[in-house]
């Protein structure tokens, strides 16, 4: 498919974007911008963690559940689980950022206030 191919397809898929949706994606911008923030700046404020503590409450772990582990066993038990949840969770919102490229993709060539609101998500 050579550009210009591929420029009147996005054409013809943004036409399919109607006035409503346009208007959604613009109030998915403006939220956006309100509500963005930084994990540094937000979450861990310059903040260390304390390794003589757990690091997920027992509601979560249930490290307190298992009785062959003595105090500090299960302390640094709810750290690796912690550290775990952590990284899983930024895999997560990894694969989102990359979901929301290929999603954005129909609107690269077209909508920008679309392709704008999925690249923010």
């Amino acid at each position: 498919m050579n550009a210009a191919t591929a420029h009147q397809t996005a054409q013809r898929r943004n036409a399919d974007v109607a006035a409503g949706d346009s208007a959604r994606y613009a109030r998915c911008i403006q939220v956006s911008k309100r509500v963005r923030w930084d994990i540094d700046a937000d979450v861990i404020r310059g903040r260390d963690f304390d390794h003589g503590r757990t690091f997920l409450p027992d509601g979560l772990s249930f490290a307190d559940r298992l009785d062959f582990l003595d105090d500090d066993e299960r302390r640094f038990f709810s750290q690796v689980q912690g550290r775990t949840y952590a990284w899983m969770f930024g895999l997560v919102e990894r694969f989102i950022g990359a979901k929301m490229l290929q999603t954005s993709g129909q609107h690269w060539l077209g909508d920008q206030r679309a392709l704008e609101a999925l690249v923010r998500f």
